[in-house]
């Protein structure tokens, strides 16, 4: 499999705000032997809610304003919002925080909107997380 047949397949669902597991355990390793970028595996990771993969990436490159970025979206996701919202004022201005948010603050907002629905499914916020997932893994790909 391919970098473009793992991003269709995964692109293909609405990954929840908080996963429990990653969404197919047989695509990490097809992740990580690709010969793509780290930056981009991190994003493919994040599609495939392996959080712990995209973490050591993330955190690995830490001080790369898109690395940053996904590491934000990391802890947003497992329900750490305190380290998202430390993360997301790392990641300075950023095209697609800008163009998704407006600013750090507007992703504090969205953070605290995921937060409040922590237990429950949120379509919108759903829909509006993978939005951001795809449009920050479109730019690292350059």
């Amino acid at each position: 499999m391919n970098e473009l047949e793992i991003m269709a397949l995964l692109a293909d669902r609405q990954p929840p705000l908080t996963p429990k597991k990653a969404y197919n355990g047989e695509l990490t390793e097809e992740i990580d032997s690709l010969s793509a970028p780290e930056i981009v595996k991190a994003g493919l990771h994040l599609l495939n809610d392996d959080l712990e993969s995209a973490h050591v990436i993330a955190q690995a490159m830490e001080g790369d304003s898109s690395a940053d970025y996904w590491h934000a979206i990391v802890h947003r996701r497992e329900g750490d919002y305190g380290n998202a919202r430390y993360w997301f004022a790392r990641v300075g201005p950023h095209p697609v925080l800008t163009e998704t948010y407006g600013n750090a603050l507007g992703a504090d907002r969205f953070v605290e909107s995921c937060r409040a629905a922590r237990y429950r499914s949120d379509p919108a916020l759903e829909a509006q997380q993978m939005k951001e997932m795809l449009r920050l893994l479109e730019f690292v790909k350059g």
